[in-house]
């Protein structure tokens, strides 16, 4: 699957709405709930576009020996964005998030904050998906989040042993973390295993 795939599915899904709103749309007229589904949708589509682009950064990974999968399921309702092992074999889930240029990322009180808005439950989402998948793949598995275009405080930081970072610094951690000697054959038995264990992600 495609970076990006399921949210737009998502936000197509969320933001055609149901018949008798697209009526009402179709004369001008909008009630509060389709305001909302509207606004959800909004933020789907921001997610699809925040995965684009960093698949577009991943790409320069590929010639240097890393595997992406994106999309994966997790349980019956989530999904992972994208999961990445190295060369080495070491294996890292990926959370992406588009976030307004606006506000910047922080630690307050040991939460994670983007301006005003309360992110901590992000943290809570990403160890929770990347445990699943450790327990799938039978290996230790380590949670990023990467932002799009929020300034990060501090050019990044760990919130309950999740790495938070701006998405121009992704390439460069990605690449510091996979110092072990390389292992083509434990990178390719754990993908072999994601394919096997972690269905593409379809809502």
């Amino acid at each position: 699957m495609t970076a990006g795939a399921s949210a737009d599915a998502q936000a197509a899904v969320v933001g055609r709405g149901r018949l008798w709103q697209r009526a009402l749309r179709a004369v001008g007229v909008t009630t509060p709930g389709m305001a909302k589904a509207q606004s959800n949708a909004a933020r789907w589509q921001a997610g699809a576009e925040g995965e684009r682009r960093t698949a577009q950064l991943l790409t320069a990974l590929a010639r240097e020996g890393w595997y992406v999968l994106y999309d994966l399921a997790v349980g019956r309702q989530a999904n992972v964005d994208a999961l990445l092992v190295g060369p080495d074999g070491q294996a890292f889930t990926l959370d992406t998030k588009l976030w307004s240029a606006r506000y910047r990322v922080r630690l307050v009180g040991g939460r994670l904050m983007h301006g005003d808005a309360d992110r901590d439950r992000q943290v809570d989402t990403a160890l929770w998906e990347t445990g699943e998948v450790s327990k799938a793949l039978g290996v230790p598995v380590t949670p990023l989040v990467v932002v799009h275009n929020a300034p990060v405080d501090g050019g990044g930081f760990h919130v309950r042993g999740v790495a938070v970072f701006p998405a121009g610094r992704l390439l460069e951690l990605l690449r510091h973390n996979a110092v072990g000697r390389s292992n083509p054959r434990e990178a390719r038995r754990l993908v072999e295993l994601a394919e096997a264990r972690l269905p593409p992600y379809v809502k």
